[in-house]
């Protein structure tokens, strides 16, 4: 009777074995791949996010809280940020990035409408000024802002050439922006308005 050898377990064995279970056992974890569908709601949770790993495109930032310690990012100096906004003096519009008063003033020279416009709001602001060509042009363009008769100063002059050492003021003679010139006494007085600095 012949006899069948007995299998022996050697070292090589097992590690043949275990080797064998493990690659099998490696390929199809590979294959096994979660999606979304895969995990019920809210059983992530914070700890299992990998840190800053989540951005603006995964989060709705509306949805989001302000952070404790920015509590008081919208306000200046303890004041709301409404306080800071830019706006005009009473009697004036903004036209331009400036204020621009809302009605003419009495017709006057230029040295003598730069003196007086120099003067409003001096003590508590740093005091007007002649509205540029483009400024009052911007203003005009309001609605119930009319030119005054007989034209409008501006701030822009040009030294006279009939008499030296003084100036010729541009003003604007018609509501579509047509100028002329007016001497600085008071032969060339016109109706002007004061631009204010916006308020904050």
């Amino acid at each position: 009777m012949l006899k069948v050898p007995r299998p022996r377990f050697t070292y090589a064995n097992v590690v043949a074995t275990l080797a064998l279970f493990v690659a099998l056992g490696g390929s199809s974890y590979a294959a096994l791949k979660i999606s979304g569908r895969d995990i019920q709601k809210h059983t992530i949770t914070g700890k299992n996010i990998k840190r800053n790993s989540l951005g603006r495109l995964q989060i709705k930032e509306s949805s989001l809280s302000a952070v404790p310690r920015a509590l008081n990012a919208a306000r200046l100096g303890g004041q709301p940020a409404e306080r800071f906004l830019v706006r005009c003096p009473q009697g004036t519009i903004p036209a331009a990035g400036v204020c621009i008063e809302t009605t003419a003033r009495s017709p006057a020279a230029y040295g003598a409408a730069v003196y007086a416009c120099g003067r409003t709001d001096s003590e508590t602001a740093a005091g007007r000024r002649l509205p540029t060509h483009d400024e009052l042009m911007e203003a005009l363009e309001h609605q119930g802002i009319q030119l005054a008769a007989g034209g409008e100063l501006t701030s822009e002059v040009s030294a006279s050439t009939s008499e030296p050492g003084r100036v010729n003021d541009l003003f604007i003679t018609e509501s579509n922006g047509a100028v002329g010139l007016t001497p600085d006494i008071g032969s060339g007085a016109k109706s002007y308005r004061c631009v204010a600095p916006p308020l904050n």
